[in-house]
């Protein structure tokens, strides 16, 4: 998706385009310095900027390094990145063979671990839109590919967003609100890979019988699903809800998610709890539920 604006014209002449792509990068590199040591070679790629060799090495052992064989990016948001002129209404990006990788400092390990990982590369596109009149932020496309059966796609609209300036993006961060969102999740193995553990070490204990720790927090699970308005959340999705958590901690199939929220969810609806404190109970959070409709479906399918 490239709109006319100043990365078109750029891309018409291709010593400009190539330093646009260089000096973009730039950019970037400038802000995920903060976290780790950013490396890549840039170049341009028809209407694409191409990052090949990507490497984001974050600081301290143990910690994830984030490996990627190339990414693509381009539409008019690249130009007004550099220049700050033209408006950034449309950006696409594709990243391939997108890899984490544990430094241990034993030399043989990491090359073994790096090795391995790249069995399990993932494949990613993002494409997003804004809307100056409507001052409306679009996520067209999202698509995470993970390896196996395993995938995320989603797509969401948020109103209230302005990117027109620093000020304006800055003012939208108290005024925007999420009007609409879709998600698809098709899982074999991708919850215990990523959510698991995580999950699992923050809600069971470290001791004891963990089989009816999983069944205690299963019934506490189901008891608010069922709990939850039927304004907002109807039986169909309260009944997809249950019958996932019943797979809990091995999901098998595809959930699938509609949003539709009006007005929108943002800071605005949430500036009371903020102040008050988060609701403890279901009834008392479904003021913020209003005029809130989820769809919840949940099909089981076996492993391919």
């Amino acid at each position: 998706m490239i709109r006319a604006g100043l990365l078109a014209l750029v891309l018409a002449r291709p010593a400009a385009a190539e330093e646009t792509c260089s000096a973009a990068w730039r950019k970037a590199s400038k802000v995920l310095d903060e976290i780790g040591l950013i490396r890549g070679t840039v170049r341009q790629d028809g209407d694409w900027c191409l990052v090949q060799g990507v490497s984001l090495d974050l600081e301290g052992r143990y910690l994830p390094d984030w490996h990627a064989d190339r990414l693509r990016f381009r539409g008019p948001a690249v130009g007004w990145l550099i220049t700050g002129e033209g408006a950034p209404d449309g950006l696409d990006v594709s990243v391939e063979g997108l890899r984490l990788v544990v430094e241990t400092g034993h030399a043989q390990t990491d090359w073994l671990m790096a090795a391995q990982a790249r069995a399990n590369a993932i494949q990613a596109e993002v494409a997003l839109s804004w809307t100056v009149e409507a001052r409306e932020l679009r996520l067209e496309r999202l698509t995470i590919d993970f390896p196996g059966d395993n995938l995320v796609e989603g797509s969401m609209v948020a109103t209230g967003v302005d990117l027109s300036s620093a000020g304006a993006m800055q003012m939208s961060l108290g005024s925007f609100a999420l009007s609409a969102a879709d998600l698809r999740v098709r899982t074999h193995g991708l919850f215990e890979g990523f959510l698991l553990m995580p999950l699992g070490t923050a809600l069971l204990p470290p001791e004891g019988d963990m089989s009816a720790a999983v069944d205690a927090i299963r019934t506490d699970l189901i008891s608010r699903v069922v709990k939850l308005p039927a304004s907002s959340v109807p039986d169909r999705s309260k009944d997809a809800l249950v019958a996932l958590v019943m797979e809990l901690p091995n999901p098998s199939g595809e959930l699938t998610v509609s949003l539709r929220a009006e007005p929108g969810i943002g800071p605005g609806r949430l500036v009371g709890p903020a102040l008050t404190g988060v609701p403890d109970t279901v009834v008392g959070a479904s003021p913020l539920l209003q005029g809130v409709e989820v769809d919840v479906g949940w099909t089981h399918t076996d492993a391919p």
